[in-house]
C-alpha cells in the first residue's frame, strides 16, 4: 500500500511540477487578455460614425487601438455564434447551427480556453456561456460565475484571460419594460430622442420604430459606462500595459432582419482590439487609431488569444488568428449560416467578399421574417404585422414577409442595406457564379451536417458526435449528393426507392413545397412506409399539402410517440404549418404533449390561434 501511495504521490507531484513549470513559462512575458462581450448591436458606436451615439469610453478604446471594419459573426443569433467563437470551428461543421442544441463534441476538439488554462493561464467568465455544446465547466474555466475576475486568481503575476459578457444591450432590453430596468441610472440628457434616430430603409418610419432605435441607443450608453469601469479596473491595478483588450459583439442589433439573419444587419459587429505599445510588435498590431480592413470572422476570436499567449493553434480549429506571429494575412471571403431559430426552421448559406454578398435559400419557401414567438414581442415587428395587415406596408418592406427567392446578390457598395437582389443581373453573372461555387466549396470544406435536415441528424446521430459523420471513407460523396439535391440541382422527383435517407427528404420537402405532390402521390404514399421516421415525417407533410389528410394524421399520430425532440418539433411544425384540419384531427393528443418542450409548445400555441 505505501509503494502505491508513493507512485501516486510521484505522479501527482510530476504533474503539478509540469503544470507549475509550464505555469512559470507562459508568465514570463505572456500577456494577460482581456474579453469584454456584449449583446446584440450592430457597429453602432461613435467610432464607427453613427453621428447620435453616446459612446466615449469604446470611442477612446478605439483611439488607442484598433477598429475593425468588416467583421463578421458566423451566425446572427447568440448560440451559434457563440459555439463558433469557443470551438474556433463553423458550427455547421459540428451540427450545432440550429438555436439550443446542446451538441456532443467529439473528444479530439476542446474549447480553446482550456488549452489557455493548461499552459498557465487563470481562465474566467463573467458570465453567459451559451456554447450549443455539451461542455465541462471545471475544464473550461478557472471561475465561470457572475463573481469570476481576473483580481481572484491565487498568484498576481499568472497571466489571465478574462471574459465579461455585458448583457444590457440584448433584444429583451429593447422592449420597453426591459428598457426602463436598464437605463434607471442614465440621465434624462443622456437619452435619445426617437425623433433624432435614423430610420434604416428595411423599416416602416413610424414613431414604434424611432421608439425601438432610440431605446437600443440608450441601452448601449451603459453598456459603455460598464465598459468604462472594467477598463479602469485594468488600469487602477496598473495592468493595462500588459494586458490585451478585445471588444466584441456577438451579432447584429435585435431588430427583426437583423438578429437572426446572415445580411450585414444580422452578422456586421464591432471588433475593437487595444495591444499595448510593448506588444505591438509582438502581435503585429497596427498603430494606436488605425482602422483594419481585413474580413475577420468572430471564429477567428479563439485562435487568435493562442497565438498571441505562445501557443499553437489546432490543426481542427477552422477559425485563423488575425494577430500574433503566426497571423493570417486576410480572408478574400467570409463565411455565414442560418439554421432552425427557435421554433421554427430554416437553411440559409452566405458567402461575402469585400463588395459583394452571395445568400442561398435552401428553404426559400419560407419568409425571411417567420413567425418566431420570442422575435414577436419586438415594437418594430409589431408595426411591420400590423402595416402588413392594413395592406400598408412600404415594397422596400414587404419583401421580408414573402416566400424569398432560391439565391440573392448584393452590391453592398450600392445597396449597404441589401434589399435590391441583383442575382438575375446578366452584367453580375460571373460574380454570382464565383461566389456561389465559392459556397459549395466551403459548404464541403467544413463537411456541412446540416445538408441532413435536422429530425435525420438527430436520427442518425443518437449515441455518435455530428462533427466525423460526413468526414468518414464516403463522407465528401455523400455530402455531394446532400448537396445537389437540397441546392435542386436535380429536377423536382420523389423516389421512394432513394437509398441515401437524405437525399430522399430533401426531395420529399422540395416537391411538397415548389412542386404538386399530388403529381407524385403513389410516391409520398411509399415514403410514408419508409424505417426512417424522418423519411416519414416529410412524406407525411407532403400528403397533408396534396390534400390527403387521413394517411397523414395517422403517420404524424405515430411520430409523436417517438421521444426525439427535434423528431417532435418537426411534427408539431408540419401540424402547424399544414392548417386546421389536421391540428383538429390531433388536438388531443398535442394537448397531452404540450409542456413537454419549449419549441413544442410555442408551435402549438400558434397552431392553436391560427384555428
Amino acid at each position: 500500500m505505501w509503494i502505491r501511495f508513493l507512485l501516486t504521490w510521484g505522479q501527482i507531484s510530476a504533474s503539478l511540477a509540469a503544470v507549475l513549470c509550464c505555469a512559470a513559462a507562459v508568465a514570463a512575458g505572456q500577456p494577460n487578455i482581456l474579453w469584454i462581450s456584449c449583446e446584440d448591436i450592430s457597429p453602432l458606436l461613435g467610432c464607427y460614425g453613427v453621428p447620435n451615439a453616446d459612446t466615449p469610453h469604446l470611442d477612446r478604446l478605439a483611439a488607442e487601438g484598433t477598429l475593425f471594419t468588416h467583421a463578421f459573426s458566423c451566425h446572427g443569433v447568440c448560440a451559434p455564434s457563440r459555439t463558433g467563437i469557443i470551438t474556433g470551428l463553423s458550427p455547421i461543421s459540428l451540427g450545432a447551427n440550429h438555436m439550443r442544441s446542446k451538441v456532443r463534441l467529439p473528444e479530439e476538439l476542446r474549447l480553446f480556453p482550456q488549452l489557455l488554462q493548461e499552459a498557465g493561464y487563470y481562465c474566467t467568465n463573467n458570465s453567459k456561456t451559451d456554447y450549443n455544446v455539451e461542455w465541462n465547466p471545471r475544464q473550461v474555466w478557472n471561475e465561470n460565475s457572475a463573481r469570476a475576475h481576473w483580481k481572484n486568481r491565487p498568484n498576481p503575476d499568472q497571466p489571465f484571460f478574462a471574459v465579461f459578457n455585458l448583457t444590457m444591450t440584448h433584444e429583451s432590453k429593447v422592449w420597453p419594460s426591459g428598457w426602463k430596468e436598464v437605463v434607471q441610472a442614465l440621465p434624462q440628457a443622456r437619452r435619445h430622442s426617437p425623433q433624432l434616430m435614423t430610420v434604416p430603409p428595411i423599416y416602416p418610419d413610424q414613431p414604434a420604430v424611432r421608439g425601438d432605435l432610440a431605446r437600443l441607443a440608450d441601452l448601449i450608453s451603459v453598456m459603455d459606462d460598464s465598459v468604462g469601469r472594467l477598463l479602469s479596473e485594468l488600469a487602477d491595478a496598473g495592468l493595462a500595459e500588459n494586458t490585451i483588450v478585445m471588444f466584441w459583439s456577438d451579432h447584429g442589433n435585435g431588430l427583426p432582419r437583423a438578429k437572426r439573419w446572415t445580411y450585414d444587419s444580422g452578422s456586421r459587429v464591432p471588433l475593437i482590439v487595444r495591444v499595448p505599445e510593448s506588444l505591438r510588435d509582438r502581435a503585429g498590431a497596427l498603430p494606436p487609431g488605425s482602422r483594419d480592413s481585413r474580413l475577420v470572422s468572430l471564429v477567428d476570436l479563439g485562435p487568435t488569444v493562442l497565438n498571441l499567449a505562445g501557443l499553437p493553434v489546432p490543426t481542427t480549429m477552422q477559425g485563423q488568428p488575425f494577430y500574433g506571429p503566426a497571423a493570417h494575412p486576410g480572408y478574400s471571403r467570409i463565411f455565414g449560416a442560418r439554421d432552425r431559430l427557435d421554433e421554427r426552421q430554416d437553411m440559409v448559406r452566405t458567402v461575402r467578399n469585400h463588395r459583394y454578398r452571395y445568400v442561398r435559400n435552401l428553404m426559400p419557401w419560407y419568409p425571411a421574417l417567420q413567425n418566431v414567438e420570442y422575435g414577436e414581442r419586438n415594437e418594430t415587428l409589431r408595426e411591420i404585422r400590423r402595416l402588413q395587415s392594413e395592406n400598408a406596408l412600404p415594397e422596400i418592406v414587404r419583401q421580408w414577409l414573402l416566400p424569398r427567392a432560391p439565391e440573392e446578390l448584393y452590391d453592398l457598395e450600392t445597396d449597404p442595406w441589401e434589399t435590391n437582389n441583383l442575382i438575375a443581373d446578366s452584367g453580375l453573372a460571373a460574380v454570382a457564379a464565383e461566389l456561389r461555387e465559392a459556397c459549395n466549396q466551403w459548404q464541403r470544406d467544413v463537411r456541412d451536417v446540416h445538408l441532413l435536415p435536422e429530425p435525420l441528424l438527430e436520427e442518425e446521430c443518437l449515441d455518435r458526435d455530428r462533427y466525423g459523420l460526413l468526414r468518414g471513407a464516403n463522407g465528401i460523396a455523400r455530402l455531394e449528393r446532400l448537396l445537389q439535391a437540397a441546392t435542386g440541382t436535380t429536377p423536382l422527383s420523389v423516389n421512394a426507392a432513394e437509398s441515401d435517407p437524405g437525399v430522399l427528404c430533401w426531395q420529399l420537402l422540395r416537391t411538397a413545397r415548389l412542386g404538386n405532390p399530388a403529381e407524385h402521390l403513389q410516391e409520398f404514399l411509399r415514403a410514408v412506409e419508409h424505417s426512417s421516421p424522418s423519411v416519414r415525417l416529410f412524406a407525411a407533410a407532403g400528403l397533408a399539402r396534396a390534400g390527403h389528410t387521413k394517411p397523414a394524421v395517422a403517420v404524424f399520430r405515430q411520430l409523436l410517440t417517438i421521444q426525439r425532440p427535434a423528431l417532435r418539433q418537426g411534427v408539431m411544425r408540419e401540424i402547424d404549418e399544414a392548417g386546421g384540419a389536421v391540428y383538429a384531427e390531433l388536438a388531443a393528443e398535442l394537448e397531452a404533449a404540450a409542456d413537454q418542450d419549449e419549441y413544442f409548445s410555442r408551435l402549438l400555441e400558434h397552431a392553436r390561434q391560427k384555428k
